[in-house]
């Protein structure tokens, strides 16, 4: 794994390669004086009136008292490459954060130190069969929706559409620990309480899954450090400002006794094992590919939460490509038993959503209920969780807020009643194989 600082990030050092600690303390010292210093004050004039030392010493002692929001307007972006789609899906599912990750749909998957022979053998395997069955059957409706100026721009539009829907599910083979390319933008006082959230499992993994993550979280919190990053107490101490222990760890402490939010398993107040539940704010449980909640959970008005994976499940997603193709049904159910110990991209997990029904419609629903989104989440969104939660509106009474639901139920957001697509497709399908 290899992690950057963006270089038009805040508070580089002149190189750019490194945070400059000092500077982030200055400008967190300067938004702690907006919430507690008495007078009729400004951040300019804070500036203009207070030296260094007392800025950066303000910045300190708010991070000691567990008054964060002041280092969370330090953002810091990280530009990392090889990271394990797994520690994506960790960081993607704290809600403080802006991510940008390279699509698997979009990327072919080729052999590398990270990836086994046999993931390849099965992604190629697979490659081949829906390119296949994507051109035998569905050629006219690719050709038809990617014209281009001329016979032989259509045809290679044609292909290039083709192949990204066969890419899309062939992925499922490879592995969750696969490595791909992440741009994360996130508040300073967020990553280092993530960075201590990380060291929880570290300490105490409750599981075989959790111990595998292990070495990918220790390298990402020592790579983070080396770059100033993960605030230290020796760090600070070397500022001769406050006096603190000069040693290695942590400065930011996890005095809440917060855990990482992807894994029910650490999370008391789970609903991942109790009746699903519909009001306003709902509690929804189902059971999605490890694929599929990497596309879910990265709407952060909404909380998402998974039983870990374990290799003694069985259970995958068979793409929709294959409905009523037994053959192929089973032997893609074969070749995904072979890979299982992987814990492939296909591997079916128990999931917990939760969250108020406004978010789910304004900020999932008009992104993923889409003819152009990932397959599995458009189809279970419209065709599976709105109409199980409408049904459960209407089974608890609540008849309000199905009412208010009604208008999203089984269509895509090109036909709610407010929402206006920016780039109409002209080919919405409710239901579809790809």
């Amino acid at each position: 794994m290899e992690i950057n600082l963006d270089p038009n990030g805040m508070c580089l050092t002149k190189d750019k390669k490194k945070l400059d600690l000092k500077e982030a303390l200055k400008v967190t010292g300067v938004k702690a004086a907006v919430c507690f210093k008495n007078g009729d004050i400004t951040p300019q004039m804070i500036r203009e009136t207070e030296s260094d030392e007392q800025l950066i010493k303000r910045g300190i002692n708010t991070i000691l008292s567990d008054h964060t929001s002041p280092s969370e307007q330090v953002s810091v972006s990280l530009e990392i490459t090889g990271i394990p789609k797994i520690l994506c899906m960790i960081l993607n599912n704290e809600h403080e954060y802006a991510a940008d990750e390279r699509s698997l749909r979009y990327t072919p998957i080729v052999a590398s130190n990270y990836i086994s022979d046999k993931e390849i053998t099965l992604y190629d395997k697979w490659f081949d069969i829906f390119t296949n069955i994507l051109t035998t059957e569905y050629y006219d409706f690719f050709w038809k929706f990617n014209q281009g100026k001329t016979e032989e721009a259509t045809k290679k539009k044609t292909y290039n559409a083709i192949k990204r829907i066969a890419q899309e599910n062939a992925r499922y083979m490879t592995s969750v620990f696969i490595p791909t390319t992440l741009t994360y933008t996130v508040p300073l006082a967020q990553i280092n309480k993530i960075c201590l959230y990380m060291q929880r499992i570290i300490a105490n993994p409750l599981n075989e899954f959790e111990e595998l993550l292990i070495p990918y979280m220790k390298d990402f919190i020592a790579k983070l450090k080396d770059l100033d990053v993960v605030i230290t107490n020796q760090k600070i101490a070397e500022l001769g400002i406050v006096d603190v222990p000069y040693n290695d760890d942590y400065f930011y402490h996890n005095n809440k006794n917060i855990n990482l939010s992807l894994f029910a398993e650490r999370n008391k107040f789970s609903g991942i094992n109790l009746p699903d539940c519909y009001d306003s704010a709902f509690s929804y449980n189902t059971q999605i590919s490890l694929a599929c909640f990497a596309q879910f959970h990265r709407h952060r008005t909404i909380d998402f939460e998974m039983l870990t994976p374990n290799k003694n499940e069985y259970q995958f997603y068979t793409p929709l490509l294959l409905s009523g193709k037994k053959d192929l049904e089973d032997d893609w159910y074969y070749d995904m038993l072979s890979v299982n110990n992987l814990y492939p991209q296909g591997k079916m997990v128990q999931t917990n959503i939760n969250g108020s029904l406004r978010n789910l419609v304004h900020y999932v629903g008009k992104e993923r209920a889409c003819d152009r989104a990932f397959t599995e989440t458009q189809d279970m969104f419209t065709n599976q969780m709105l109409p199980d939660i409408y049904a459960g509106l209407l089974a608890a009474e609540k008849l309000e807020l199905a009412q208010a639901l009604e208008p999203y139920i089984n269509r895509l957001r090109c036909a709610y009643p407010d929402y206006n697509c920016p780039t109409p497709c002209g080919h919405p399908r409710v239901r579809r194989k790809f």
